[in-house]
Parts: C-alpha cells; structure tokens; sequence
C-alpha cells in the first residue's frame, strides 16, 4: 500500500512547525534561535519516522541505509550544538544564530530528499525560502510566509495524491 497518508501528515507538520518558528522568531526577540534549536530533533524524528515507515519490508535488511539517516540527522545536531557555542561565546547573534540554523535545517531537509524520501526536497526549499525571507522582511514576514507553507502543502498534497493515483 502506497504511504502517501504518512507522508503527508509528516511533510503538513514540518511545514506547520516551520510556521510556528517565523511567527516566533518574528514576535520573540531571539526566541528564534531557540525555537530552531529545539526543533531540529523533532524534524529528525519526523523524517527517520517516515523512512522506516515508507521502507519497511521484513525481507529486506536496511540498518546500513538507516544508519546512514541517522548520521545524517546527528550531523545537524551537532552543528547546531556548534552555533550554540558560538551564541554563548558571543561570537554570534540569537537572531543570526536562529537564521544559521534555519539554513543548516534547510540544507538538510533538502539533502535527506535527494537521497531518501523525495517528500523533503520541497520541504526544504520552502525552508530555504522562509530563512531568505526572514533575513530580509522580519516585520512583515508571516504575511509572506502563510500563502508560501499553504502553497507547498498544496503541492505536497498534489504530489502525493498522484502518486497515491498512479499506484491505484
């Protein structure tokens, strides 16, 4: 049976949290980097979720597939502990530091559709975009960003719901 439910409940809720953390990082000062801080995790657990659930087969083994995942997710974590230092050394800004996370998580996502579920390939454009637009137009910035999370779910509906008919 084709997931396409699964994906899209996990690409709605990343583009629902990216939502969330421009209205943050537009209304909180510095509680932007905060919020990308703690998210990232959540986007891991999302998309390794959503791995294991689109590719599991118990007659095929995947654990070197799926540590690659996981190393891939571990490795933004990381960086994102490393931007951290960098915040407490006073090296960068919260809002810069927010901005740089934002990116990484981006890349990311984008980085995890080229190579595992093509799902994040548009997520993390549209994440590409909402930092882009975050540097740029801060004050207007949820204006901008809620045609743009409709529009991506939209065509992440549109996506699944041809495959899901193809399938059929």
């Amino acid at each position: 049976q084709h997931p396409w439910q699964a994906r899209l409940g996990v690409g709605i809720a990343m583009l629902l949290f990216a939502f969330i953390g421009m209205v943050v990082t537009d209304t909180i000062s510095g509680g932007g980097f905060e919020y990308w801080k703690w998210i990232v995790p959540v986007y891991a657990i999302l998309a390794l979720w959503l791995s294991w659930y689109t590719h599991r087969d118990p007659d095929v083994v995947r654990l070197v597939s799926l540590w690659h995942e996981v190393l891939h997710w571990v490795g933004l974590i990381l960086a994102v502990i490393l931007i951290s230092w960098f915040v407490h050394l006073g090296n960068l800004s919260r809002f810069n530091a927010g901005l740089v996370n934002l990116t990484l998580l981006a890349l990311t996502v984008y980085l995890a559709g080229v190579y595992t579920e093509k799902t994040f390939l548009l997520i993390g454009i549209i994440l590409g975009i909402l930092a882009f637009l975050s540097a740029f137009v801060a004050q207007y910035l949820w204006l901008i960003i809620l045609p743009v999370l409709v529009g991506g779910a939209v065509v992440i509906a549109l996506i699944v719901w041809l495959s899901h008919r193809k399938t059929s």
